[in-house]
């Protein structure tokens, strides 16, 4: 793989976008590999990142066609880095897939850091419904085979790190990040997958690398698997504070609070109520991961020690 380009995300919701595609375009540098992005906003990467590009697009809307072919002209793959309103992993998704394919790129890695949405049905977790219609969409009238990543949660949205959607328990999350302080639902020692962004990056273009990318797939990865209040044990350890661990329902009250959170709003407003789906199938058992494909990717993941050492802003 010579030339690589990378779709930074689109703004949205006030957000601050474009943190996971960052960390790609490092990681396809550090490689020595070329690297094209496109972007609405040049401001999301400095001018010493972008000096480092073989070219820099600059696009107006995800369906800004002329921008995207002109990005895809050339390289031997397509990493996106949209983020997970569902308008961008469908509808910008496709548009991107359709410039890929006019282009003859046969590399696609898709936005997809998120669980196993593949155990669900259409309807059961609402924010993860467009990449079952991007999938299958791809599956049944694409040439491209694109790939899918399923990191579990990232540690930057687990802690509320500045900059992403905050997972905070006024969000119906778990990590109160201002009391240094982490919600128990159900069992102690129910673990969860989490991945770093700098790690995500590193999957992300380790699978762009391998010979047979372009036959596509699915892949399971972390950075780690752990219970959250060893997380907590360890944030306090690492960091010298006491962080308070709550038990704060069963469950099954988990899961009546989220059905009733749904019943009184509109998936348009998923975001209303999401975060309890969220905790839910983590701690209820449905997205438990399947084996990990870290080593078959030659990707060691960071440990949490490594990661706030890394990151003293979280």
């Amino acid at each position: 793989m010579e030339t690589c380009w990378v779709n930074l995300g689109l703004p949205h919701r006030g957000e601050i976008r474009g943190n996971v595609g960052q960390k790609i375009i490092d990681s396809l540098l550090r490689r020595g590999h070329q690297v094209r992005a496109l972007a609405r906003n040049r401001d999301k990467l400095s001018p010493a990142a972008v000096a480092r590009l073989e070219n820099f697009v600059q696009s107006t809307t995800y369906y800004d066609v002329a921008a995207l072919d002109a990005a895809c002209v050339g390289v031997d793959a397509v990493i996106c880095a949209y983020n997970g309103s569902p308008e961008l992993q469908v509808e910008g998704q496709l548009f991107l897939l359709r410039a890929v394919e006019r282009a003859g790129v046969r590399v696609f890695v898709s936005a997809s850091w998120n669980s196993d949405w593949r155990r669900q049905p259409l309807g059961e977790h609402e924010s993860y419904d467009a990449y079952h219609c991007f999938q299958r969409l791809a599956e049944l009238a694409s040439t491209v085979r694109p790939h899918y990543i399923f990191s579990g949660i990232l540690a930057e949205v687990l802690f509320s790190a500045p900059g992403r959607f905050s997972f905070a328990p006024e969000n119906h999350g778990v990590w109160d990040p201002e009391a240094k302080r982490v919600e128990i639902w159900g069992d102690l020692g129910c673990k969860w997958q989490w991945t770093s962004e700098a790690d995500a990056a590193e999957f992300a273009v380790a699978i762009a690398e391998r010979d047979d990318a372009a036959d596509g797939g699915y892949w399971t990865v972390c950075s780690g698997y752990d219970a959250p209040e060893d997380m907590a044990r360890i944030y306090g350890q690492v960091r010298g504070v006491e962080v308070k661990v709550d038990r704060v329902g069963t469950v099954e009250e988990l899961r009546a609070k989220a059905l009733a959170g749904r019943a009184r709003s509109h998936p348009s407003r998923m975001w209303d109520y999401i975060g309890y789906f969220y905790v839910l199938y983590l701690v209820d058992g449905t997205w438990t991961p399947g084996p990990f494909d870290n080593e078959k990717l030659g990707v060691k993941g960071t440990s949490l020690e490594e990661y706030l050492k890394q990151n003293p802003e979280i």
